[in-house]
């Protein structure tokens, strides 16, 4: 069973740490992109955009959102 702990995975101070990882997302970020067609990236951006308004008419609907929101 693990153990919980309060702490977070790289503490303040470990900037170095950090601007690695940042640099290591940028770069696979960057292959991705590079690696994918017009079309492609057109079609992933809209599937992204259906779910994106999907989690947020969810959200609306459980009352997680402020009324005036959306469709006021």
């Amino acid at each position: 069973m693990a153990t919980r702990t309060d702490s977070p995975l790289l503490a303040p101070g470990n900037d170095a740490e950090w601007a690695k990882i940042n640099e290591e997302e940028a770069c696979q970020e960057a292959e991705f992109a590079a690696s994918m067609s017009m079309d492609e990236r057109v079609t992933l951006g809209q599937q992204l955009s259906q779910q994106a308004v999907s989690v947020l008419v969810s959200s609306v609907k459980a009352g997680h959102a402020p009324r005036r929101a959306l469709w006021s």
